[in-house]
Parts: structure tokens; C-alpha cells; sequence
């Protein structure tokens, strides 16, 4: 089996790859593939970062090759890597209207160029568009984008600081949009060694957490404290907020502090990875096309899914607190409104 990371060249694509050959899961029967352009930097920076991981993995090294020519593209899945993010700097002028056309056109170049039989895992932002894009050229059940599998690895961990737990002993889901639309499933929350009454009695105190501020006024004042003030203080006052509020806003702050935010989306697509190669199938909450399978809703969003190596195989509709619902059915309408 080919995987074909495209955008390899990139932070998330090199992670991706260097996560990818740790995980021991490769074997002489995989084949890595790492896509660039001709035209483009990845030309010769891919050629080099191919002999660099030789000087480090040495007779350990599975097959990997360089494909500078998209058009040759031959892998059973595909992940999506490529494209622009937001700059470091939050004084850069640069808005999400311009990071939609630019990833537009990068999605239908490697869109047009891929096999109808690919698996496509989507990670470029805005990952809407780009699962909407691929599933044109493979058709829907082919195509999962991993914005809210982040975001529900982030949903968990802010849980487990929040409580004093250690992550693995937390279960939770965040579904609908990767931005501010995103829908945090309390009822899906779980903790290990836990009862239901235990549990309750904390969820009521982390909805109990009001702020009068909008979602995207604090985003814009926590923001703005960066030029003056230490990012620790800005982190601590955003533990004070709402758990929507901190998995919306801690991101950017990670990644306007230079650090960027790289290590997590490829972890996230390690995840996947990892539970198709071993056993098969995965199940999680990922961006599909959705065809009424879901509450009745249609379009692109996030919800759990089953999936193997041939795509999703079902939808599974959960069950939901009615507000809940209703943020997803909102949710639903504001990335149509986007796209």
C-alpha cells in the first residue's frame, strides 16, 4: 500500500512524515510517497529531505520516493497537506477570505490529479472547502478531513488540565465546524473511574463559566495582548473562560507565538493512520459529506464516522443533548454560508 503525502515539503507534511516512520508501523509492504511541485521549492527540498532521513534511519529506511509530478500520483491514500496557513504574526494582513482562494486553487490543482480510487485525508485549512473540493474529483464517502479530530484531541486535553486527570482517562467529541462554529459534546464526555453523577456535577461547573465578551471580540483582545504582555498570562486568563472559548482561541495563540501549530494535525492524522494500518477501520469524528444520514442534515460538517481503507463506511448518529442540536444544525448553516 502507497501513502502519498502531498505538501511534504511543509511543517506538516515533514511532522507527518517523521511521525509516520517512528510509529513502527510500515512495513516492507508500505510505500511512502512525498509530493511536491516542479515547479515549486519542493522540487529539490524534497530530494534533500529524503537524503537527510537516510543519514538517520539507515537500514531501517522503508520505501519512500519523491513525486514532483503530480499528475503521477498512484497511491491508495492520499493525505492533504498542502496549501497556505495563516502568517506568524498577527499584525500580518491576511484574512481568511484570502487563505480560501488561495488553498481553492491548490485544492483543484491536486484535486484534478488524483486517482478516483484514493482515500483522501484532508487536513489543509479551510478543511470544509478542501473535503468539498476532493470529494468532486472522488466522490464523497472518499474524502474525511481531520478538523474536528484535532479539535476533540484538544476538547479532551482541555478537560483533562481543567480537572487534574491524566488525558488518556478522558473520552469526549467535538463536532460541526473547525472554527468557531465548533460544537463540544458534553454529553459525550467520560472519565475514567468515573460515575455519571461525578461527572455531571463537574460538567455543571465548566457550564456554569460565563463571559458577557464575544467569542470573536475576546479572540481579537487576547490577541492584541501578544504585542505587550507574556503569553503564560494571556494562557492563564483564557483558562478563566468558557471551554469553547479555549479550544478556539488557544490555538491561535500557539500559533502566533512562533511555535505554529503543526504537531497536532499531523498527530491527528497519525491517529487515523495508525487504527487503519493496524486494525483496519477507524472511528472518530471526522469532516464527511453529509446526505441526510446525520439528524437529517446535509452538507459538510464534522460528525462521527466509521471508516476503513476503501472510505466511510456509515454515519453514526449519536446521541445528542437538543442544544446541542441545535448548535449543529447552526453550525451546519454557517460553514454552507462559507463555502
Amino acid at each position: 500500500m502507497t501513502i502519498a503525502i502531498v505538501g511534504a515539503s511543509g511543517d506538516i507534511g515533514q511532522r507527518l512524515l517523521l511521525l509516520l516512520l517512528a510509529s513502527g508501523f510500515l512495513g516492507r509492504d508500505h510505500r511512502v510517497l512525498l509530493v511536491g511541485r516542479s515547479s515549486g521549492a519542493s522540487r529539490d527540498l524534497l530530494h534533500g529531505l529524503l537524503e537527510d532521513l537516510k543519514d538517520s534511519l539507515g537500514a531501517t529506511f522503508p520505501p519512500i520516493d519523491v513525486c514532483i509530478d503530480p499528475e503521477r500520483i498512484d497511491a491508495q491514500v492520499v493525505v492533504m497537506t498542502a496549501g497556505v496557513t495563516f502568517p506568524r504574526s498577527p499584525t500580518t494582513e491576511f484574512t481568511r477570505e484570502k487563505l480560501k482562494a488561495y488553498n481553492l486553487e491548490v485544492f483543484k490543482y491536486y484535486g484534478a490529479m488524483l486517482s478516483p480510487e484514493s482515500l483522501v485525508i484532508h487536513v489543509s485549512n479551510p478543511v470544509e472547502l478542501g473535503v468539498k473540493v476532493f470529494a468532486d474529483r472522488v466522490g464523497p464517502g472518499r474524502v474525511v478531513g481531520i478538523g474536528c479530530l484535532l479539535d476533540t484531541l484538544r476538547f479532551r486535553k482541555e478537560i483533562a488540565r481543567a480537572w487534574s486527570l491524566p488525558v488518556g482517562d478522558v473520552s469526549a467529541m467535538v463536532l460541526g465546524d473547525h472554527g468557531p462554529f465548533m460544537v463540544p459534546l458534553w454529553s459525550s464526555v467520560k472519565v475514567a473511574g468515573w460515575g455519571r453523577e461525578a461527572t455531571e456535577a463537574r460538567i455543571k461547573e465548566e457550564l456554569a463559566l460565563e463571559t458577557r465578551e464575544p467569542l470573536m471580540e475576546a479572540w481579537s483582545r487576547l490577541i492584541g495582548y501578544m504585542k505587550e504582555r507574556p503569553l503564560l498570562e494571556i494562557f492563564r486568563e483564557l483558562d478563566s473562560m468558557p471551554m469553547l472559548y479555549r479550544l478556539f482561541i488557544r490555538p491561535w495563540l500557539t500559533h502566533y507565538s512562533g511555535s505554529k501549530t503543526v504537531i497536532g494535525p499531523a498527530g491527528a492524522v497519525m491517529m487515523v493512520l495508525r487504527d487503519l494500518l493496524t486494525k483496519g477501520w477507524f472511528y472518530g469524528p471526522l469532516h464527511v459529506v453529509l446526505e441526510g444520514g446525520f439528524y437529517g442534515l446535509h452538507g459538510i460538517m464534522a460528525v462521527p464516522v466509521v471508516m476503513d481503507l476503501e472510505g466511510v463506511v456509515r454515519v453514526v448518529e449519536v446521541p445528542l443533548w437538543d442544544v446541542e442540536l441545535e448548535q449543529l444544525k447552526r453550525a451546519n448553516e454557517g460553514i454552507k454560508g462559507r463555502l
